[in-house]
């Protein structure tokens, strides 16, 4: 049952009792008084009714009235349609609280809604977010177009005394053609759609088989790799790859990890580390990484080989947490390894997400002892005016960089103001993804101290990195001791 028939059937004067229930006796009166307590019932029937079936802020009906519509309309039509799942952007997150208590431009961006697409508008079971039925979208171009107009109507900025206020929304689209799927499915699909929207922080996004495919490959790998993690790490293991001078010396290592599923094969971190910061799993990878790591380095230093360092990779999720430091100290406290030892690699984003907070934590990170490199140095932007104040070592150029440096000038000049930029400042630099004889010559030439890539080694297992060391700790060797030929200029 529609909204509209939920509201019409309580007005409908065919449920009012006729004056045959009456006794014969009963004067005019006395049916008159009985006629108004009715009435005055019906009336109350229907304030229950809309309290029932819609939203006190919007008026909008609510979700299980779009499910009654959604299954009488695949009952009646044979037309192929589209079912939307909208909801406001993070500008709106921001005003919600303080500018919009009493959810008038909640309101009034319902009425927006409503005047692009009729009254197939439904309160999601979010406050902020709505499901739209779009009957005449039979087609993805159909789609688009509809989505473009209602985003264009949602963004416009809002009537005085909020005229200073807009936000936008981010669409998921699902098409419904008859027979195929049923309403889970379809509302599934449009929530995967949004999803995508709200990570490519695009305006919409249409549902494919291609999109829903990968949806639930990662849902499968982040259920196996929570599970991976509870049981104990045993699917993980840590490859280093070794950091060089500029006479091809080993002078430290980067510790990468590596994770094995049972039927998916080797994933690298760039594939399930997102993963991890979103289930709060990053918190336990991190801790595990930096212990172990530093554990085979502590092995190293009672080797002999005690000028070798470790450089672990900090995600800006674990470098969030309020005890990050502690967690640190406490791991080369526990290995009675000196904070020297140790180089903690963050990104601009993870330090310019919260400035101030993060340049207190580098400083007692650096008390100890402790190194930071910026990875990936030039793609970000905010930190070059910190740059100056912040307690850092190393500038890890990216290899975005250095993937043409010896073809592109553009690219030449980019390195050359950060090698110079880094000089000035008396920090280190370190080139990322050297495979050629030709970039490393030009890194050479322009003062790179540091550099890691192919042209050296891929990561390899602590046992081929150990005969790296007993065999000299000069690389490249025309033979990796326990591993295939490494080749100047080969590729992953």
């Amino acid at each position: 049952m529609s909204y509209n028939e939920v509201t019409h059937q309580t007005q409908d004067s065919s449920v009012l009792p006729d004056s045959s229930v009456l006794p014969d006796s009963a004067t005019g009166a006395e049916v008159d008084a009985l006629r108004k307590q009715l009435q005055a019932l019906e009336e109350k029937n229907r304030e229950l009714e809309n309290l029932l079936n819609q939203n006190p802020y919007t008026g909008l009906p609510i979700r299980r009235v779009f499910d009654r519509e959604f299954e009488r309309l695949i009952q009646r039509s044979d037309t192929p349609f589209g079912v939307a799942i909208l909801r406001l952007d993070s500008a709106y997150e921001r005003v919600k609280n303080t500018r919009d208590r009493n959810k008038i431009l909640l309101f009034q961006t319902t009425r927006r809604l409503l005047s692009v697409i009729g009254q197939n508008v439904y309160q999601s079971d979010r406050v902020d977010e709505f499901i739209l039925l779009l009957h005449s979208s039979s087609n993805a171009d159909t789609a688009h177009r509809i989505a473009a107009e209602i985003s264009e109507v949602v963004s416009e900025r809002h009537e005085g005394p909020a005229n200073d206020i807009s936000f936008g929304c981010h669409i998921g689209i699902a098409l419904y053609e008859t027979g195929t799927t049923d309403r889970a499915e379809v509302i599934g699909n449009a929530d995967i759609a949004l999803e995508e929207a709200v990570r490519t922080r695009s305006s919409w996004h249409i549902y494919t088989p291609e999109l829903g495919a990968g949806y639930r490959r990662k849902m499968l790998v982040e259920k196996m790799l929570t599970g991976a993690v509870r049981s104990g790490f045993e699917q993980f293991r840590i490859l280093y790859q070794p950091f060089v001078d500029r006479d091809g010396r080993i002078c430290g290592s980067e510790a990468l990890i590596r994770w094995n599923p049972p039927d998916l094969g080797s994933i690298g971190p760039a594939a399930f580390i997102p993963i991890a910061e979103e289930t709060g799993d990053i918190r336990f990878i991190g801790q595990w990484i930096l212990y172990n790591s530093c554990r085979r380095l502590a092995q190293w230093h009672a080797q002999g080989y005690t000028n070798l360092y470790i450089s672990v990779n900090v995600a800006p999720t674990q470098f969030a947490q309020d005890d990050m430091v502690e967690r640190v100290v406490g791991i080369l406290d526990s290995l009675k390894l000196p904070g020297s030892c140790l180089k903690l690699e963050l990104t601009e984003g993870a330090i310019m997400a919260k400035p101030e907070e993060a340049v207190t934590k580098m400083h007692a990170l650096r008390e100890r002892g402790i190194r930071i490199s910026v990875d990936d140095f030039g793609t970000g932007y905010s930190s070059l005016s910190y740059l100056q104040r912040l307690p850092i070592d190393t500038l890890k150029i990216d290899r975005s960089f250095i993937e043409d440096v010896d073809m592109n000038p553009e690219n030449q000049e980019i390195v050359r103001a950060i090698i110079s930029m880094a000089r000035n400042l008396h920090l280190e630099t370190l080139a990322e993804g050297v495979e050629r004889e030709g970039q490393l010559r030009f890194l050479r030439d322009e003062g790179c101290e540091f550099i890691q890539g192919f042209y050296f080694s891929k990561p390899v297992s602590e046992h081929i990195f150990t005969n790296y060391l007993q065999s000299g700790a000069v690389l490249p060797q025309a033979h990796a001791p326990g591993d295939s030929p490494l080749l100047a200029g080969s590729v992953s």
